[in-house]
């Protein structure tokens, strides 16, 4: 019984993709992997007694996945021989008991633990052959890697793929490779002095020719957005974010003025002999998306924007940069400071930033409209400014402004995916 158990552990990714049962479980199945398979070899799902039967819709749950909003419903003791009585109402067919049900029960599963099911050893060998040949490429990919074979690493991970569809780790790898074989990066030029990610393959940063600027790599992932400090920022939620590249300096009045034809910054002139050095800033939101447009037809491939707000977060977290307060007076010119671990500099502090994001209550999701850039709202400042101290240069800090207006703060930095 100990090996099966282990087996079935081993083999829970190719279960979620194959067995029917997590089609029918949906979105639950997602976490909840182990209780699917429970579910799945008793008599609830032929009696189509399935998640929501029990737990309701539950959707703050599914959004949240740090579990700060709980199911609908979390039937206990009592509560769930109530649930078994909706279809034994005569009680238990054997005991005739009607109080419990998880004396023999699990409360997934109709199993007795003490008499757990067969399994079909076809089946399960099948899947553990396949299991094994899915180590073999994996493993054989990471050495194949090391040595910098990028193309054969490339096959045995795309060979692993195939035997485990839905396995995470693997298609990473695989997209390491098809960035390390690539040749091609439209509007970008690779820093090669800089290198390359080794958990993504894709460079650490770019020039940009028609631009003049250099931008750094965010690698992306997930990590923890938000904080439990400020009521603004709260819940502190799992947000997933894609690889994303980001100006390593704000706009520069010299960058804004060359592309538009005019300086809106109100700290320029004789009293401010470094201008063109300084943040542009008197920019409203609307006045980054006509920038954008103009960058965009520029620069081969396109793609710049505004960053979301996760990933102007993330970008925070993972650099890890001290802020460094201003002057209270005005901007300084930018790259004066300490770039942080990813090489970005004035990430907190100088202006503030525009974002992409609508601002809308956590948790956050790219889905729900917010990114959308014909959505009506106050839209998003992240990293405090020059005039700010304290908790407004903290990294979760968020702050919202009218899309139209203009402040002598509030700046911008461009941002690009990964180019196709």
């Amino acid at each position: 019984m100990a090996r099966l158990a282990l087996l079935l552990l081993a083999l829970l990714p190719a279960f979620a993709q194959q067995d029917e049962h997590f089609k029918q479980a949906g979105v639950c199945g997602r976490c909840h992997v182990i209780s699917v398979v429970e579910w799945s070899i008793s008599s609830h799902a032929k009696g189509a007694a399935d998640c929501l039967a029990c737990h309701g819709k539950s959707e703050g749950h599914i959004i949240d996945e740090r579990n700060n909003i709980k199911p609908d419903k979390i039937p206990h003791d009592a509560a769930i021989a109530g649930l078994c009585a909706d279809c034994h109402k005569n009680g238990c067919p054997k005991t005739k008991q009607t109080a419990s049900c998880q004396k023999c029960h699990h409360v997934h599963a109709l199993v007795n633990p003490e008499r757990p099911p067969q399994v079909k050893d076809q089946v399960l060998e099948q899947r553990a052959a396949s299991w094994e040949r899915y180590s073999r490429r994996m493993e054989e990919g990471e050495r194949l890697l090391k040595a910098e074979h990028f193309a054969q690493a490339r096959d045995a991970f795309r060979a692993a793929l195939k035997e485990n569809p839905n396995d995470k780790q693997a298609a990473e790898r695989l997209q390491l490779c098809e960035n390390r074989l690539r040749t091609g990066w439209p509007g970008f030029e690779i820093v090669k002095e800089r290198g390359f990610c080794s958990r993504t393959g894709l460079p650490r940063e770019v020039r940009v020719p028609a631009l003049g600027i250099r931008m750094a790599l965010v690698s992306g992932g997930e990590f923890e957005m938000g904080s439990d400090r400020f009521p603004v920022s709260k819940p502190r939620h799992t947000v997933r974010v894609a690889p994303v590249y980001l100006a390593v300096h704000e706009t520069t009045q010299a960058e804004w003025t060359a592309l538009m034809g005019k300086n809106p910054s109100a700290h320029q002139g004789e009293k401010f002999p470094e201008a063109a050095r300084l943040p542009v800033e008197q920019v409203s939101w609307d006045d980054a998306q006509a920038i954008i447009r103009v960058v965009n037809q520029k620069v081969p491939g396109a793609g710049f924007r505004l960053p979301t707000e996760a990933e102007w977060e993330l970008a925070a977290r993972r650099g890890e940069g001290s802020p460094e307060p201003g002057n209270l007076k005005a901007p300084r010119p930018v790259g004066q400071g300490r770039p942080d671990k990813l090489g970005l500099f004035d990430l907190q502090g100088n202006v503030w930033e525009w974002c992409s994001s609508l601002s809308a209550p956590y948790p956050y999701d790219a889905a729900d409209g917010r990114e959308s850039p014909a959505a009506q709202g106050m839209r998003v400042l992240r990293g405090g400014g020059y005039a700010d101290l304290g908790d407004l240069l903290d990294p979760a800090m968020r702050h919202a402004e009218r899309a139209g207006r203009r402040l002598q703060w509030n700046g911008i930095r461009l941002a690009r995916g990964v180019p196709q």
